[in-house]
C-alpha cells in the first residue's frame, strides 16, 4: 500500500488524540478521587459500587430513625420520670395530709398545694418532642390532655407511634397518654356474635348517665354502634374492636371511671355482644394518676383522713408501680435502639470501607500515571514532528 502525506499526518492525529484521551482520563479520575464514575468504566465493579451505596443509604436512614426513636424515648422517660417525681411529693403531703391533728384549714392548704402539682402532672402530660406531643398517641399535633374544671378529658388515641428500625422490622416508641395516665375497663373475652338490631328497636342504656338509644334505622351492626360511641362527644369514651376479633374495648375519655348502666336489663349479653354468663367488664388494675390526685385533693377537703391513709396511699402507690412499669418498658425499648444504633454504625463502617475499595483511587499510583501519560504525549508529539515532511509552504 502506497503510503500518501494524508495518511501519516491523519494516523499520527489519531495516535495523538488516543494518547490525550488517557491524559484526560487520568486527570478526570486524579480530580475525582474516583475509578469508577460511570457504567462504562467497569461493569461489574459499578453495580457493586450501587449496591453499597444503596445499602449505606439505607444505614444511615436507619440510623437516622433510631436516633430520633431514642430522643423520643428519652424524653419520654424524663417525663415519666418527672411525674414520678411530683407523685412522691405528693404521697409526702397526703401522709402529712392523714395526721389526725391537723385542722381543716391545714388540709386546705395542702389541697392547694397538690392541686399546683395536678397542673404540673398535666403540663407534663402535655410535653412535645419537635412540635409532637408524646402521649397523643398517633395524634401528636393534638394536646393530648384538656382540664376543663373537675373533668380531665385525653384528645389523642389508642395508637402507638410504629418507628421502622431495619427492613421488615417495626419498633413501638410511643405510649398513649390514656394508657399512662387514665383508667380504661376492657370487655372479657368471648365470642362476638352476629345480632339482629331490629329485635332491640329503641333499647338504650348510659354511659356516666349519658343515654345511648338504639335505632334500627341508623344502628344495623355493632361497627355502627361503636361509631355511634365514638362520635358522641359528651360520652367522654370510645369503643373499638381488638384485632382477635374476640373482644371490644370501652375506654374513657377522662380520669373519671366509666359507669354503664342499662335502662331496660342486660344490653350486652342481650344483644349477643358476648356469651351470657361473662363478666361484662373488668377494670384495669391501676387506677389513673389524674384520678388518684383528684381523689385525695377531694378528700383532703372533706376530712376524711381515713381514707388519705387507707386506700387513697393505695391507689398512689399503686400509680407509681404503674409508671415504674412503663418506665421499664421505655428503657427496653431505648436500650434495643442504642444497639441496632451500634450495629448499624459498625455496618456502615465495613460497607464504606468495601465501597472505597471498589472505587476510591490511588493517589500516588494515579499521579504516576499521569505523568507517564503526560511524558507519552510529549513523545509522540515530538515524534510527529519529525514523521511529517516539510511542504513546499515551509520555503515561501
Amino acid at each position: 500500500m502506497r503510503v500518501t502525506q494524508k495518511i501519516l499526518t491523519d494516523r499520527s492525529m489519531q495516535n495523538l488524540n488516543n494518547i490525550l484521551s488517557r491524559v484526560l482520563r487520568t486527570q478526570d479520575i486524579l480530580s475525582s478521587g474516583k475509578e469508577i464514575r460511570r457504567p462504562s468504566d467497569d461493569p461489574v465493579r459499578f453495580n457493586q459500587v450501587l449496591s453499597l451505596r444503596t445499602s449505606i443509604e439505607k444505614l444511615d436512614q436507619y440510623t437516622s430513625n433510631v436516633e430520633d426513636g431514642i430522643n423520643w424515648l428519652n424524653l419520654v422517660d424524663e417525663s415519666l420520670s418527672s411525674v414520678s417525681g411530683v407523685l412522691e411529693k405528693v404521697r409526702t403531703l397526703v401522709l402529712q395530709g392523714a395526721n389526725g391533728t391537723l385542722t381543716a384549714e391545714d388540709r386546705e392548704m395542702i389541697a392547694t398545694e397538690i392541686e399546683a402539682y395536678l397542673e404540673e402532672l398535666i403540663g407534663t402530660a402535655n410535653t412535645s418532642y419537635a412540635g409532637r406531643h408524646l402521649f397523643s398517641g398517633t395524634q401528636t399535633l393534638t394536646v393530648p390532655f384538656s382540664r376543663e374544671g373537675d373533668i380531665i378529658t385525653y384528645y389523642g388515641d389508642n395508637n402507638s407511634i410504629i418507628l421502622e428500625i431495619e427492613n421488615n422490622t417495626t419498633l413501638a416508641i410511643g405510649f398513649p397518654g390514656d394508657d399512662v395516665f387514665f383508667r380504661g375497663f376492657e370487655a372479657s373475652s368471648g365470642d362476638m356474635t352476629s345480632v339482629d338490631f331490629n329485635n332491640y328497636n329503641g333499647s338504650s342504656f348510659t354511659i356516666n348517665g349519658k343515654i345511648v338509644n338504639i335505632d334500627s334505622a341508623t344502628i344495623t351492626s355493632l361497627s355502627d354502634l361503636v361509631n355511634l360511641i365514638n362520635n358522641d362527644p359528651n360520652l367522654k369514651s370510645e369503643v373499638y374492636a381488638l384485632s382477635d376479633g374476640d373482644r371490644l374495648i370501652l375506654r374513657s375519655r377522662t380520669a373519671e371511671p366509666l359507669v354503664l348502666a342499662d335502662v331496660n336489663g342486660t344490653p350486652l349479653e342481650d344483644w349477643g355482644m358476648i356469651d351470657s354468663g361473662v363478666d361484662i367488664l373488668n377494670s384495669r388494675e391501676a387506677e389513673g394518676v389524674f384520678k388518684v390526685v383528684e381523689d385525695i385533693i377531694k378528700d383532703l377537703r372533706n376530712n376524711e383522713v381515713s381514707k388519705l391513709s387507707g386506700e387513697d396511699l393505695g391507689n398512689l402507690d399503686e400509680a407509681l408501680d404503674n409508671l415504674l412499669a412503663v418506665r421499664s418498658q421505655v428503657g427496653a425499648r431505648t436500650l434495643r435502639l442504642e444497639n441496632s444504633r451500634n450495629r448499624f454504625e459498625e455496618f456502615s463502617v465495613n460497607f464504606k470501607k468495601l465501597l472505597s475499595l471498589n472505587e476510591d483511587i490511588d493517589v500516588a499510583e494515579v499521579v504516576m500515571q499521569l505523568n507517564e501519560h503526560q511524558n507519552v504525549y510529549q513523545m509522540a508529539l515530538a515524534a510527529t514532528a519529525r514523521v511529517i515532511q516539510p511542504t513546499l509552504l515551509d520555503f515561501l
